[in-house]
């Protein structure tokens, strides 16, 4: 017997579906501008979750994947263009979902809170948004964590393999 997903989502048009059997490890708010000129806002929200949880529960062939850099893969639904996930290539075990896409009446269990605002440097006037003071870290791009582990992944890149380009 299947258990019941910790939470389920979809595009706006409903075409792709996902489940997941894990709630997300973390939120973050980005700032950078891939992510306000594809959602047409001032940042966009992400939750991270083990890559291994997510099941795509229709639609998988009609998710459209994109490179905007050369350290991620967005999906967005091929049908609607919703944004629904991002990759990091230094990070496969992880993937981070659009909380916008979420069904929130599937969620079972409480969510975490942001814990980051990231590339916060990137944010222009021309939004009118002013972060919020609300004591979660700001960074101007990556987490420290985080940029460590995008840094060691691409000095092996280029040191072990074919680089980046």
């Amino acid at each position: 017997m299947a258990s019941t997903p910790a939470l389920m989502g979809s595009c706006q048009c409903g075409h792709v579906t996902y489940s997941s059997a894990s709630l997300p490890t973390y939120f973050s708010n980005c700032y950078c501008t891939t992510c306000r000129r594809l959602s047409g806002a001032p940042f966009v929200t992400f939750a991270q979750f083990l890559t291994k949880d997510i099941t795509w529960t229709s639609g998988k062939d009609s998710l459209t994947t994109r490179s905007y850099s050369q350290i991620a893969e967005r999906c967005h639904c091929a049908e609607c263009g919703s944004l629904i996930s991002m990759q990091f290539k230094c990070e496969q075990e992880f993937i981070s979902i659009s909380v916008g896409t979420f069904n929130e009446d599937s969620i079972k269990g409480k969510l975490p809170e942001v814990t980051a605002h990231i590339f916060v440097e990137s944010m222009g006037r021309a939004s009118g948004y002013k972060l919020p003071d609300d004591n979660v870290p700001k960074y101007a791009k990556f987490t420290t964590s985080f940029q460590k582990r995008l840094d060691n992944w691409k000095n092996a890149l280029i040191v072990d393999g074919p680089g980046l380009g």
